[in-house]
């Protein structure tokens, strides 16, 4: 090397190299909410009608000539839930705001994207996890029912109550046990029993995991003599039972510590369900208070179940399934 040579180190002020992009590979997604449809609501509280067929009786015939006998008809009954409001406020100053930053032009809105996608995912848990309504007061926010709390029909471990969402009597956790296949085939068995399909399980990766491991009547085997390479495979997304097909849905939210999430399966069919909206996700400026910004991200909705007893839970299973 030359005698005073200039290095990198001895020059003043190199310009700093900073990639002008943003990465975030945490889970956006909430499946629950992608498959359901949506509906609106105009009222914080809203009930609607499910009604049923009596029992098929093949004996029932007439005599002829005879007066008809008139039985007591039965009449639609009522399922219900409230709306809950999913917000949260950002406050970014003025100088924040300003000031030349990498990989966004515009802190605010980059703010306010994140709480639309973190919100979402709120209300993905609520609608699997909540299990009661509340009502709303000055100071108790409202809460919305989830299928924890609506689900009737399903399994559970010793001491385990089911929920009554006709009286909004929350479900109680039962001790937990290991997930097996029967319980699967029991929960799809139900759904069809009740009018339903049982087309959906949605679960944790964990309990995924564990259902993969299911033997059923399938033989593992992979073709073998062609061009492709061989795959191993280890794991199934479609379980076919007597009555159909149930894919099965990992679900990253259920991935959280919370009863009704990690330690519940729900076997669905997503036409039953809807997203009852009575605020569609905004944001809006609020007031200034001070040198800078304040915006609410928001919305309010409730999860509507248009009959809870064709689908199915599988409730107090062990975190990992086993």
């Amino acid at each position: 090397m030359p005698v005073n040579t200039l290095l990198t180190g001895s020059v003043v002020k190199v310009k700093e190299n900073v990639l002008q992009y943003i990465r975030n590979y945490g889970p956006d997604d909430s499946p629950i909410l992608s498959m359901i449809e949506d509906d609106t609501v105009d009222n914080t509280y809203t009930e609607w009608q499910r009604d049923t067929y009596r029992a098929p009786d093949g004996t029932r015939a007439a005599i002829e000539g005879a007066d008809a006998v008139y039985p007591v008809q039965t009449q639609p009954t009522l399922l219900n839930n409230r709306t809950q409001i999913f917000q949260e406020p950002i406050s970014v100053s003025n100088t924040a705001q300003r000031v030349k930053k990498y990989g966004r032009e515009d802190e605010i809105k980059r703010l306010k994207l994140k709480k639309m996608i973190e919100l979402k995912r709120d209300k993905e848990a609520a609608y699997l996890s909540s299990p009661v309504t509340v009502a709303g007061t000055v100071s108790v926010p409202g809460r919305t029912r989830g299928l924890y709390g609506f689900l009737t029909q399903g399994t559970l471990g010793v001491g385990g109550v089911a929920p009554d969402p006709t009286t909004n009597t929350a479900p109680v956790n039962g001790t937990d046990r290991a997930l097996t296949e029967q319980m699967l085939k029991d929960g799809v068995q139900s759904c069809y029993t009740n009018g339903g399909s049982g087309s959906i399980v949605t679960c944790s990766p964990a309990h995924k995991v564990k259902i993969s491991t299911f033997t059923g009547n399938v033989q593992r085997t992979n073709e073998v003599g062609t061009k492709k390479a061989a795959v191993l495979n280890t794991a199934f997304d479609f379980y076919r039972t007597d009555f159909g097909v149930t894919q099965i849905l990992p679900n990253r939210v259920q991935v959280q510590p919370v009863v009704g999430l990690n330690d519940t399966l729900y076997i669905i069919d997503a036409d039953k369900l809807a997203d009852g909206c009575l605020r569609s996700m905004e944001s809006q400026e609020m007031a200034i208070t001070g040198d800078a910004r304040q915006i609410q991200v928001r919305t309010e909705c409730m999860l509507i179940v248009r009959d809870e007893k064709p689908m199915y839970a599988i409730r107090d299973i062990t975190v990992s399934g086993s």
